[in-house]
């Protein structure tokens, strides 16, 4: 008996080590990136929309890299460079004109005061979340089609 009280705490370890290696998921890990490794059109996005700004730490994973900006917004990027998600801080507006206009033609008539806190492309449009947290769903060119529930 004092031998298995002896093991114990070895193998309560060696249980514990397993559970969490094979709970462990490699295709969705990301990993720190120099920044210089983005992709060129990753960079220029951020230059040409986010000029106030820059990029303080970038991450890349099997299916899209991540920036982190000054500002504290978050921009995810496809494989090739092309945003897919714009995130700002609570509170804080994203910039305009690399979306369709019409949307900000939309939020500005019908949510008067509120700001574009996130977007995403999806696959049927563009996901919106205003500054008030009220979400709303355009198809790709930028037409309303719903209040997101």
């Amino acid at each position: 008996m004092k031998k298995f009280f002896k093991f114990m705490p070895m193998l309560l370890v060696a249980v514990l080590g397993f559970a969490t290696w094979s709970c462990d998921d490699d295709d969705d890990k990301d990993e720190a990136i120099a920044i210089t490794m983005l992709p060129d059109s990753a960079k220029e996005f951020v230059t040409t929309y986010f000029s106030n700004a820059v990029i303080v730490s970038a991450r890349v994973d099997s299916n899209e890299y991540e920036a982190m900006l000054s500002d504290g917004t978050k921009i995810e990027f496809d494989r090739t460079g092309v945003w897919t998600d714009v995130d700002a801080p609570r509170g804080k507006t994203i910039p305009t004109g690399f979306y369709p206009s019409a949307i900000d033609t939309y939020v500005a008539a019908n949510y008067s005061g509120n700001g574009i806190n996130e977007i995403s492309k999806e696959s049927r449009g563009y996901d919106v979340e205003l500054v008030s947290g009220v979400d709303l769903v355009f198809d790709y060119n930028g037409e309303f089609v719903a209040v997101d529930k």
